[in-house]
């Protein structure tokens, strides 16, 4: 195992940023891909990784993309909607936070300190080509250059279920032996990571993966019945180890 490699029980905890300077702003961008888990970014996931980073006293800057959604999913009755409905990723992302979310293919890395990506089936199916082309998929070119970007410029980057399939696609080719935890995907999508041979690892409930050397930081998929608060726990211990790498 990777010495740059560790795991971090589930435990309740106070993020701050004392090792920013006096006066300065963090800024974290948050990658928002809808409104809802199976179209777009799970809304759960996406506030309380708000709410951890507004603890911490960061500037929070959505980002998404303007155009149409995959497909729209109506979370009530559990079926895909008439294919004649239309939904843009900008716009229901703005639902979320309450406020505009940017537009991925004009901003750059250089807005923000961090960037995080919670996850949701949605952020699979609108963020990239996954749903039809599985072991060949392709990130947006927009946000395969910011994540490219932030890499680069050696800003710490975090993902939580299926946004870490967006994180290391990007990076390869990019990042030597980027190391990101596929826990709690389903069977489909482990054999995808498989057949990439993707260097992964096994993580609990409750854990995150650090990668240092790439400063990244993957959590497993949040599963639907979990509870908010062990959500919580785990979207806070990803963003307290982004914090310490900047």
């Amino acid at each position: 195992m990777l010495e740059s490699i560790e795991f971090f029980q589930l435990k309740l905890v106070k993020v701050s940023c004392r090792h920013r300077n006096r006066g300065d702003v963090l800024k974290s961008g948050v990658v928002l891909s809808g409104c809802g888990a199976e179209d777009g970014t799970a809304i759960d996931e996406a506030i309380l990784t708000f709410l951890a980073l507004e603890r911490a006293g960061a500037e929070i800057i959505c980002v998404s993309l303007d155009k149409d959604q995959y497909e729209v999913f109506n979370h009530h009755t559990r079926k895909s909607a008439e294919l004649d409905q239309k939904r843009n990723q900008l716009i229901e992302s703005a639902r979320i936070l309450n406020r505009p979310a940017k537009n991925i293919e004009t901003i750059t890395e250089d807005e923000f300190d961090l960037l995080v990506i919670p996850g949701g089936n949605g952020v699979l199916k609108n963020l990239s080509t996954f749903v039809d082309e599985e072991d060949q998929f392709r990130v947006n070119n927009g946000l395969q250059k910011l994540l490219a970007g932030c890499f680069i410029k050696k800003k710490p980057m975090g993902a939580i279920g299926e946004g870490v399939f967006l994180i290391e696609r990007s990076l390869k080719g990019i990042a030597e032996n980027l190391v990101i935890t596929a826990s709690g995907n389903t069977s489909e999508r482990v054999n995808v990571v498989e057949r990439l041979a993707i260097d992964h690892v096994p993580c609990e409930k409750g854990e995150v993966c650090i990668d240092r050397s790439s400063r990244v930081v993957t959590a497993s998929l949040l599963e639907h019945g979990e509870s908010l608060l062990e959500k919580n726990s785990t979207i806070e211990k990803l963003v307290e180890k982004l914090l310490e790498m900047l």
